[in-house]
C-alpha cells in the first residue's frame, strides 16, 4: 500500500544518505568521516558511561522512591511531603541526561521527509546540518537561561520546602542535559561539515 502511494518499487532506499550519528559503533569508527577522532571519543566512552549509571541509579530510586510513598500514604497511612519533592527531582536528572544520551545514539525522532523528495547526497546532508544548526543555537539560548535561573536560585540560597533541599540539585540537571546536548550536536555538525567537504560520510 505504501508502496504503491509513494510510487517507488522500494522502500529500503529512502533513509539514504543515512543520516550521521555523533558516536558511531565501535565497528564504524573506521569510517573516513570519524578518522583522528580517537582521542575524543576514548574521552566520550567514559563520559556515556556516567551517563548510563546517573539514569540507571536515578530510574531505580525513582522507582523505589515511589513504592514506599504509595506503602506510606495507602498502608501505614503516614505520606511523607518530600518524597513529592524528591520524585521531580529525581524525574528531572532522568530526562535531561536521556535527553543527551538519546543526541548521542541520534535515536531522537526526525521527520525525513526530504528523503521522499530527493536523493541527493548534498542536499540531504546539507539540509540535516542546517537543522543540526538551528538545533545548537536554540541549546544554546535554553543553556543560558538555565545559567541565568541557576545562579539566581543559588545566589538567593533557595532551598526546597520540606526537605530543605537546595534548588541547584533540581536546576543543575538541566544545566548537565544541556550541556551534554550542546557537546554531541556540535561534534555532530562537524561530522557533517567534514562529510560534505570530503564526500565522505552517510554511505
Amino acid at each position: 500500500m505504501s508502496k504503491e502511494l509513494l510510487h517507488t518499487d522500494s522502500l529500503s532506499d529512502v533513509t539514504l544518505p543515512e543520516p550521521i550519528i555523533p558516536v558511531p559503533a565501535s565497528g564504524n569508527r573506521a569510517a573516513p568521516v570519524y578518522r583522528s577522532l580517537g582521542a575524543i571519543y576514548s574521552v566520550e566512552a567514559k563520559l556515556a558511561w556516567l551517563m548510563r549509571v546517573t539514569m540507571f541509579v536515578a530510574m531505580i530510586s525513582l522507582g523505589l522512591l515511589m513504592a514506599a510513598q504509595v506503602f506510606m500514604r495507602y498502608v501505614i497511612s503516614l505520606p511523607f511531603l518530600g518524597m513529592e519533592e524528591m520524585a521531580p527531582m529525581l524525574a528531572l536528572w532522568i530526562y535531561f541526561i536521556g535527553m543527551a544520551y538519546s543526541s548521542r545514539e541520534r535515536d531522537h525522532i526526525e521527520g525525513g521527509v526530504m528523503t521522499l523528495i530527493t536523493q541527493n547526497r548534498t542536499v540531504l546532508l546539507s539540509l540535516r546540518l542546517l537543522g543540526t544548526v538551528i538545533c545548537l543555537i536554540a541549546l544554546v539560548i535554553f543553556l543560558k537561561y538555565a545559567i541565568d535561573f541557576a545562579s539566581f536560585n543559588i545566589k538567593v540560597n533557595r532551598k526546597s520546602a520540606y526537605m530543605r533541599l537546595p534548588k541547584y540539585l533540581w536546576d543543575f540537571s538541566m544545566l548537565f542535559g544541556f550541556g551534554l546536548m550542546i557537546f554531541y550536536l556540535a561534534l555532530q555538525a562537524f561530522l557533517e561539515t567534514r562529510a560534505l567537504i570530503t564526500g565522505k560520510g552517510g554511505e
